[in-house]
Protein backbone atom coordinates (compact mmCIF):
# COMPACT_ATOMS: atom_id res chain seq x y z
CA UNK A 1 0.00 0.00 0.00
CA UNK A 2 1.36 3.42 -1.10
CA UNK A 3 1.26 6.49 1.27
CA UNK A 4 -1.23 8.99 0.01
CA UNK A 5 -1.27 11.22 3.18
CA UNK A 6 -4.54 10.56 4.53
CA UNK A 7 -3.88 6.64 6.19
CA UNK A 8 -1.34 6.20 8.87
CA UNK A 9 1.17 3.94 7.23
CA UNK A 10 4.17 2.97 10.04
CA UNK A 11 6.60 1.47 7.41
CA UNK A 12 6.47 4.63 5.63
CA UNK A 13 5.75 7.33 8.04
CA UNK A 14 8.29 8.39 10.98
CA UNK A 15 9.10 10.97 13.44
CA UNK A 16 5.71 13.14 15.00
CA UNK A 17 2.86 11.69 12.83
CA UNK A 18 4.41 7.77 14.45
CA UNK A 19 4.77 9.41 17.72
CA UNK A 20 1.12 10.89 17.96
CA UNK A 21 -0.32 7.53 16.44
CA UNK A 22 1.63 4.97 18.96
CA UNK A 23 0.65 7.59 21.87
CA UNK A 24 -2.81 7.40 21.44
CA UNK A 25 -3.38 3.70 21.00
CA UNK A 26 -0.97 3.13 24.08
CA UNK A 27 -3.60 5.02 26.10
CA UNK A 28 -6.44 3.07 24.84
CA UNK A 29 -4.84 -0.10 25.65
CA UNK A 30 -5.27 1.63 29.24
CA UNK A 31 -9.14 0.72 28.75
CA UNK A 32 -9.18 -2.39 27.13
CA UNK A 33 -7.66 -5.14 29.01
CA UNK A 34 -10.51 -8.20 29.11
CA UNK A 35 -12.50 -6.24 26.62
CA UNK A 36 -13.97 -6.92 23.38
CA UNK A 37 -13.07 -3.97 21.27
CA UNK A 38 -13.90 -1.93 17.75
CA UNK A 39 -11.60 -0.14 16.38
CA UNK A 40 -13.26 1.81 13.58
CA UNK A 41 -11.49 3.00 10.50
CA UNK A 42 -8.71 0.81 11.83
CA UNK A 43 -6.93 1.84 8.33
CA UNK A 44 -3.89 -0.36 8.11
CA UNK A 45 -4.04 -2.52 11.22
CA UNK A 46 -1.12 -1.29 13.54
CA UNK A 47 -2.99 0.11 16.26
CA UNK A 48 -5.46 -2.87 15.94
CA UNK A 49 -2.56 -5.31 16.50
CA UNK A 50 -1.77 -3.41 19.62
CA UNK A 51 -5.09 -3.62 21.29
CA UNK A 52 -4.83 -6.99 20.59
CA UNK A 53 -1.85 -7.84 23.17
CA UNK A 54 -4.36 -6.34 25.67
CA UNK A 55 -7.63 -6.97 24.82
CA UNK A 56 -10.25 -10.02 25.20
CA UNK A 57 -11.07 -9.48 21.30
CA UNK A 58 -10.30 -7.29 18.65
CA UNK A 59 -11.89 -6.50 15.88
CA UNK A 60 -10.68 -4.11 13.45
CA UNK A 61 -13.22 -2.17 10.38
CA UNK A 62 -12.31 -0.21 7.64
CA UNK A 63 -14.11 0.40 4.44
CA UNK A 64 -11.41 -0.27 1.70
CA UNK A 65 -11.22 -3.91 0.81
CA UNK A 66 -7.94 -4.17 -0.02
CA UNK A 67 -6.37 -2.98 3.67
CA UNK A 68 -9.02 -4.77 5.32
CA UNK A 69 -7.05 -8.15 3.43
CA UNK A 70 -3.48 -6.77 3.70
CA UNK A 71 -4.16 -5.91 7.62
CA UNK A 72 -5.66 -9.58 7.92
CA UNK A 73 -2.65 -11.21 6.44
CA UNK A 74 -0.09 -8.75 8.20
CA UNK A 75 -1.78 -8.76 11.82
CA UNK A 76 -4.49 -11.14 11.78
CA UNK A 77 -4.74 -14.09 14.89
CA UNK A 78 -7.31 -15.57 17.07
CA UNK A 79 -7.92 -12.47 18.74
CA UNK A 80 -7.51 -9.56 15.84
CA UNK A 81 -9.66 -9.92 13.01
CA UNK A 82 -10.67 -7.44 10.28
CA UNK A 83 -13.79 -7.11 8.30
CA UNK A 84 -14.95 -4.85 5.58
CA UNK A 85 -17.47 -1.54 6.32
CA UNK A 86 -18.39 1.59 6.88
CA UNK A 87 -19.11 3.75 9.91
CA UNK A 88 -22.45 4.83 9.11
CA UNK A 89 -24.01 1.09 8.87
CA UNK A 90 -21.36 -1.18 11.16
CA UNK A 91 -22.23 -4.46 10.59
CA UNK A 92 -22.61 -6.00 13.69
CA UNK A 93 -25.44 -6.76 16.44
CA UNK A 94 -26.69 -4.80 19.05
CA UNK A 95 -24.79 -4.18 22.33
CA UNK A 96 -21.58 -6.37 21.23
CA UNK A 97 -18.57 -4.59 22.34
CA UNK A 98 -17.38 -3.48 25.39
CA UNK A 99 -15.39 -0.49 23.77
CA UNK A 100 -15.20 1.13 20.63
CA UNK A 101 -11.56 3.00 19.42
CA UNK A 102 -11.87 5.61 16.21
CA UNK A 103 -8.73 7.60 16.02
CA UNK A 104 -8.86 10.61 13.76
CA UNK A 105 -11.90 9.25 11.93
CA UNK A 106 -14.42 11.87 12.46
CA UNK A 107 -13.08 14.54 10.54
CA UNK A 108 -12.98 12.67 7.37
CA UNK A 109 -16.88 12.87 6.64
CA UNK A 110 -19.68 15.14 7.02
CA UNK A 111 -21.99 16.11 9.88
CA UNK A 112 -24.73 13.93 8.81
CA UNK A 113 -22.33 11.14 9.07
CA UNK A 114 -20.53 12.35 11.97
CA UNK A 115 -23.97 11.38 14.05
CA UNK A 116 -25.01 8.79 12.12
CA UNK A 117 -21.81 7.13 13.14
CA UNK A 118 -21.96 8.13 16.92
CA UNK A 119 -25.12 6.38 16.75
CA UNK A 120 -24.19 3.11 15.24
CA UNK A 121 -21.51 2.92 18.20
CA UNK A 122 -24.26 3.69 21.14
CA UNK A 123 -26.04 1.04 18.99
CA UNK A 124 -23.05 -1.29 18.49
CA UNK A 125 -21.68 -0.34 22.68
CA UNK A 126 -23.14 -2.19 25.49
CA UNK A 127 -24.68 0.08 28.19
CA UNK A 128 -21.79 0.43 30.30
CA UNK A 129 -19.52 0.28 27.02
CA UNK A 130 -16.58 3.30 26.63
CA UNK A 131 -15.91 5.42 23.53
CA UNK A 132 -12.12 6.46 23.19
CA UNK A 133 -12.56 8.97 19.99
CA UNK A 134 -9.70 11.37 19.09
CA UNK A 135 -9.56 14.43 16.47
CA UNK A 136 -7.29 17.28 15.71
CA UNK A 137 -8.15 20.72 17.39
CA UNK A 138 -9.45 22.75 14.40
CA UNK A 139 -8.21 26.23 16.18
CA UNK A 140 -4.34 24.77 16.02
CA UNK A 141 -4.40 21.91 13.99
CA UNK A 142 -5.47 24.26 11.13
CA UNK A 143 -6.14 27.33 11.80
CA UNK A 144 -3.03 28.13 13.94
CA UNK A 145 -0.64 26.75 11.34
CA UNK A 146 -3.17 28.10 8.34
CA UNK A 147 -3.24 24.95 6.80
CA UNK A 148 -5.92 22.83 5.09
CA UNK A 149 -5.73 18.52 5.45
CA UNK A 150 -7.27 17.86 1.64
CA UNK A 151 -9.02 14.89 3.31
CA UNK A 152 -10.71 16.04 6.24
CA UNK A 153 -14.23 17.35 5.88
CA UNK A 154 -15.88 18.28 8.97
CA UNK A 155 -13.02 19.38 11.69
CA UNK A 156 -13.98 20.40 15.52
CA UNK A 157 -13.06 23.31 17.73
CA UNK A 158 -12.23 21.83 20.94
CA UNK A 159 -15.63 22.54 22.86
CA UNK A 160 -17.52 22.08 19.84
CA UNK A 161 -16.15 18.69 19.84
CA UNK A 162 -17.08 17.88 23.29
CA UNK A 163 -20.79 19.19 22.85
CA UNK A 164 -21.52 16.89 19.97
CA UNK A 165 -20.08 13.71 21.77
CA UNK A 166 -22.37 14.97 24.91
CA UNK A 167 -25.41 14.48 22.51
CA UNK A 168 -24.61 10.53 22.88
CA UNK A 169 -22.64 10.07 26.12
CA UNK A 170 -23.57 11.79 29.16
CA UNK A 171 -19.64 11.58 30.40
CA UNK A 172 -17.08 12.80 28.32
CA UNK A 173 -13.73 13.23 29.80
CA UNK A 174 -10.75 15.42 28.11
CA UNK A 175 -7.63 13.95 26.99
CA UNK A 176 -5.03 16.56 25.81
CA UNK A 177 -2.16 15.32 23.04
CA UNK A 178 -0.07 18.18 21.74
CA UNK A 179 3.81 18.41 21.07
CA UNK A 180 6.41 19.91 23.61
CA UNK A 181 10.13 21.69 23.45
CA UNK A 182 12.26 21.49 26.13
CA UNK A 183 15.58 20.37 28.27
CA UNK A 184 16.05 17.31 30.45
CA UNK A 185 18.72 17.05 33.32
CA UNK A 186 19.44 13.11 33.73
CA UNK A 187 21.84 11.22 35.86
CA UNK A 188 24.25 8.39 34.39
CA UNK A 189 20.94 5.92 34.66
CA UNK A 190 19.19 7.99 31.91
CA UNK A 191 16.35 10.31 32.28
CA UNK A 192 13.95 9.77 35.31
CA UNK A 193 11.44 12.42 35.47
CA UNK A 194 10.29 15.14 32.56
CA UNK A 195 8.54 18.26 33.55
CA UNK A 196 6.49 19.77 31.33
CA UNK A 197 3.49 22.48 31.02
CA UNK A 198 0.31 21.86 31.85
CA UNK A 199 -2.08 21.21 28.79
CA UNK A 200 -4.99 23.72 28.11
CA UNK A 201 -7.40 22.03 25.83
CA UNK A 202 -7.65 25.10 23.36
CA UNK A 203 -4.18 25.27 22.94
CA UNK A 204 -3.84 21.40 21.80
CA UNK A 205 -3.32 20.02 18.55
CA UNK A 206 -5.33 16.73 19.13
CA UNK A 207 -8.21 16.22 21.99
CA UNK A 208 -9.16 12.62 22.90
CA UNK A 209 -12.14 11.88 24.61
CA UNK A 210 -13.31 8.92 26.18
CA UNK A 211 -17.44 8.78 26.65
CA UNK A 212 -19.47 6.48 28.59
CA UNK A 213 -22.93 7.03 30.15
CA UNK A 214 -22.02 5.55 33.22
CA UNK A 215 -18.98 6.40 35.03
CA UNK A 216 -16.37 4.58 34.26
CA UNK A 217 -13.90 3.03 37.14
CA UNK A 218 -10.61 3.10 35.26
CA UNK A 219 -7.39 3.70 36.09
CA UNK A 220 -5.94 5.43 33.70
CA UNK A 221 -2.19 7.30 33.60
CA UNK A 222 -3.09 9.95 30.37
CA UNK A 223 0.24 12.19 31.35
CA UNK A 224 2.57 10.52 29.71
CA UNK A 225 5.94 11.54 27.26
CA UNK A 226 7.03 9.80 24.04
CA UNK A 227 10.61 10.25 23.40
CA UNK A 228 11.93 11.47 20.03
CA UNK A 229 15.46 9.57 19.09
CA UNK A 230 18.60 12.53 19.47
CA UNK A 231 19.23 12.19 15.90
CA UNK A 232 15.47 13.59 15.24
CA UNK A 233 15.96 16.25 17.20
CA UNK A 234 19.31 17.85 15.52
CA UNK A 235 18.15 17.16 12.67
CA UNK A 236 14.81 19.62 13.38
CA UNK A 237 17.23 21.68 14.90
CA UNK A 238 19.48 22.08 12.02
CA UNK A 239 16.59 22.38 9.55
CA UNK A 240 15.01 25.04 11.86
CA UNK A 241 18.50 27.17 11.55
CA UNK A 242 18.43 26.39 7.96
CA UNK A 243 14.55 27.45 7.83
CA UNK A 244 15.78 30.74 10.03
CA UNK A 245 18.65 31.46 7.85
CA UNK A 246 16.19 31.00 4.68
CA UNK A 247 13.59 33.73 6.65
CA UNK A 248 16.58 36.14 7.23
CA UNK A 249 17.19 36.11 3.52
CA UNK A 250 13.81 36.45 2.45
CA UNK A 251 12.92 38.74 4.77
CA UNK A 252 15.79 41.12 3.14
CA UNK A 253 14.60 39.64 0.04
CA UNK A 254 10.90 41.17 0.67
CA UNK A 255 12.57 44.09 2.49
CA UNK A 256 14.09 45.00 -0.93
CA UNK A 257 10.79 43.96 -2.75
CA UNK A 258 8.65 45.96 -0.53
CA UNK A 259 11.08 49.68 -1.38
CA UNK A 260 10.99 48.47 -4.76
CA UNK A 261 7.40 48.31 -4.42
CA UNK A 262 6.46 51.36 -2.18
CA UNK A 263 9.11 53.20 -5.01
CA UNK A 264 6.52 51.66 -7.83
CA UNK A 265 3.26 52.58 -5.45
CA UNK A 266 4.92 56.46 -5.44
CA UNK A 267 5.27 56.61 -8.93
CA UNK A 268 1.92 54.87 -9.83
CA UNK A 269 0.42 57.09 -7.01
CA UNK A 270 2.13 60.16 -9.37
CA UNK A 271 1.23 58.57 -12.73
CA UNK A 272 -2.51 58.41 -11.11
CA UNK A 273 -2.25 62.01 -10.27
CA UNK A 274 -1.70 63.21 -13.46
CA UNK A 275 -4.40 60.80 -14.84
CA UNK A 276 -6.84 62.24 -12.57
CA UNK A 277 -5.87 65.97 -13.73
CA UNK A 278 -6.37 64.67 -17.56
CA UNK A 279 -9.67 63.18 -16.07
CA UNK A 280 -10.48 66.63 -14.93
CA UNK A 281 -9.13 68.36 -18.28
CA UNK A 282 -11.31 65.69 -20.07
CA UNK A 283 -14.55 66.29 -18.10
CA UNK A 284 -14.82 70.04 -18.17
CA UNK A 285 -13.80 69.42 -22.16
CA UNK A 286 -16.43 66.34 -22.07
CA UNK A 287 -18.97 69.25 -20.63
CA UNK A 288 -17.96 71.61 -22.75
CA UNK A 289 -18.64 69.37 -25.82
CA UNK A 290 -22.29 68.63 -23.83
CA UNK A 291 -22.92 71.96 -24.22
CA UNK A 292 -21.96 72.44 -28.01
CA UNK A 293 -24.09 69.59 -28.61
CA UNK A 294 -26.84 71.00 -26.97
CA UNK A 295 -26.52 73.83 -28.57
CA UNK A 296 -26.37 71.98 -31.99
CA UNK A 297 -29.30 69.94 -30.85
CA UNK A 298 -31.22 73.20 -31.18
CA UNK A 299 -29.78 74.28 -34.22
CA UNK A 300 -30.72 70.97 -35.31
CA UNK A 301 -34.54 71.10 -34.18
CA UNK A 302 -34.44 74.79 -35.46
CA UNK A 303 -33.37 72.65 -39.01
CA UNK A 304 -35.96 70.13 -38.66
CA UNK A 305 -38.68 72.97 -38.22
CA UNK A 306 -37.76 74.47 -41.03
CA UNK A 307 -37.36 71.78 -43.07
CA UNK A 308 -40.69 70.95 -41.79
CA UNK A 309 -42.02 74.27 -42.69
CA UNK A 310 -40.67 73.69 -46.38
CA UNK A 311 -41.83 70.21 -47.09
CA UNK A 312 -44.80 71.93 -46.13
CA UNK A 313 -44.44 74.68 -48.50
CA UNK A 314 -43.46 72.07 -51.05
CA UNK A 315 -46.36 69.81 -50.45
CA UNK A 316 -48.40 73.09 -51.02
CA UNK A 317 -46.48 74.04 -54.13
CA UNK A 318 -47.02 70.51 -55.70
CA UNK A 319 -50.47 70.68 -54.84
CA UNK A 320 -50.92 74.50 -56.76
CA UNK A 321 -48.71 72.54 -59.59
CA UNK A 322 -51.15 69.85 -59.91
CA UNK A 323 -54.05 71.98 -60.17
CA UNK A 324 -52.46 74.46 -62.83
CA UNK A 325 -51.11 71.04 -64.27
CA UNK A 326 -55.01 70.00 -64.35
CA UNK A 327 -55.76 73.73 -65.19
CA UNK A 328 -53.85 73.71 -68.44
CA UNK A 329 -54.62 70.35 -69.55
CA UNK A 330 -58.44 71.53 -69.58
CA UNK A 331 -57.11 74.21 -71.37
CA UNK A 332 -54.75 72.31 -73.55
CA UNK A 333 -57.80 70.32 -74.39
CA UNK A 334 -60.09 73.42 -75.34
CA UNK A 335 -57.03 74.38 -77.20
CA UNK A 336 -57.80 71.43 -79.13
CA UNK A 337 -60.89 71.00 -79.28
CA UNK A 338 -60.84 74.95 -80.96
CA UNK A 339 -57.84 74.40 -83.02
CA UNK A 340 -60.40 71.52 -84.44
CA UNK A 341 -63.13 74.34 -84.47
CA UNK A 342 -61.06 76.70 -86.30
CA UNK A 343 -59.74 74.10 -88.52
CA UNK A 344 -63.72 74.03 -89.27
CA UNK A 345 -64.55 77.55 -89.52
CA UNK A 346 -61.02 77.70 -92.50
CA UNK A 347 -62.70 74.78 -94.05
CA UNK A 348 -66.10 76.57 -94.08
CA UNK A 349 -64.43 79.35 -94.94
CA UNK A 350 -62.61 77.81 -98.07
CA UNK A 351 -65.36 76.61 -98.74
CA UNK A 352 -68.05 79.85 -98.75
CA UNK A 353 -64.99 81.34 -100.50
CA UNK A 354 -65.54 78.64 -102.93
CA UNK A 355 -69.32 79.23 -103.21
CA UNK A 356 -68.74 83.18 -103.02
CA UNK A 357 -66.40 83.07 -105.77
CA UNK A 358 -68.77 80.86 -107.81
CA UNK A 359 -71.78 83.36 -107.63
CA UNK A 360 -69.08 86.28 -108.12
CA UNK A 361 -68.48 84.01 -111.70
CA UNK A 362 -71.99 83.18 -111.54
CA UNK A 363 -73.04 87.26 -111.15
CA UNK A 364 -70.24 87.82 -113.72
CA UNK A 365 -72.24 86.02 -116.16
CA UNK A 366 -75.14 86.98 -114.91
CA UNK A 367 -74.35 90.88 -115.07
CA UNK A 368 -73.14 90.17 -118.81
CA UNK A 369 -76.12 88.72 -119.65
CA UNK A 370 -77.92 91.43 -117.84
CA UNK A 371 -75.78 93.99 -119.77
CA UNK A 372 -76.55 91.78 -122.99
CA UNK A 373 -80.23 91.50 -122.02
CA UNK A 374 -80.10 95.59 -121.46
CA UNK A 375 -78.69 96.02 -125.04
CA UNK A 376 -81.28 93.72 -126.52
CA UNK A 377 -83.61 95.74 -124.70
CA UNK A 378 -82.64 99.00 -125.76
CA UNK A 379 -82.08 97.60 -129.18
CA UNK A 380 -85.55 96.28 -128.83
CA UNK A 381 -86.76 99.37 -127.63
CA UNK A 382 -85.07 101.68 -130.65
CA UNK A 383 -86.99 99.16 -132.70
CA UNK A 384 -90.50 100.01 -130.55
CA UNK A 385 -89.91 103.67 -131.18
CA UNK A 386 -88.96 103.37 -134.74
CA UNK A 387 -91.44 101.32 -135.42
CA UNK A 388 -94.24 103.90 -133.47
CA UNK A 389 -92.36 106.38 -135.45
CA UNK A 390 -93.13 105.06 -138.26
CA UNK A 391 -96.76 104.31 -137.41
CA UNK A 392 -97.45 107.91 -136.61
CA UNK A 393 -96.47 109.02 -139.82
Amino acid sequence: MKYSGERFLPAECKGEIAVEHYQRYQLACQVVSGKIVLDAACGEGYGSSLLAQHAKKVIGLDIDALTVESASVKYGNEKLSFVTGSIEQLPFENSYFDVVISYETIEHVGSDIQHLFLKEIKRVLKPDGILVMSTPNKAVYTDKVSGHNQFHIKEFYAEEYIDFLHVYFTHVEKFCQFPDVGYFITGETGMTTAVHNSCLIDSSRYIIAVCSDQKAEMEMCPESFTHFDDSMYYTLYATAHRLENELLCTKQEADAFQAKLENDISAQKQCIVKLENERTELVDYVAHLEKDIMTQKEYIIHLENDIKAQKEYIIHLQNDLQAKDVAIAAFNEAEDSRGKYIQRLEKDIELQKDYVSHLEHDLTELAQYTRHLETDIRTLNERIQKVGGEGSV
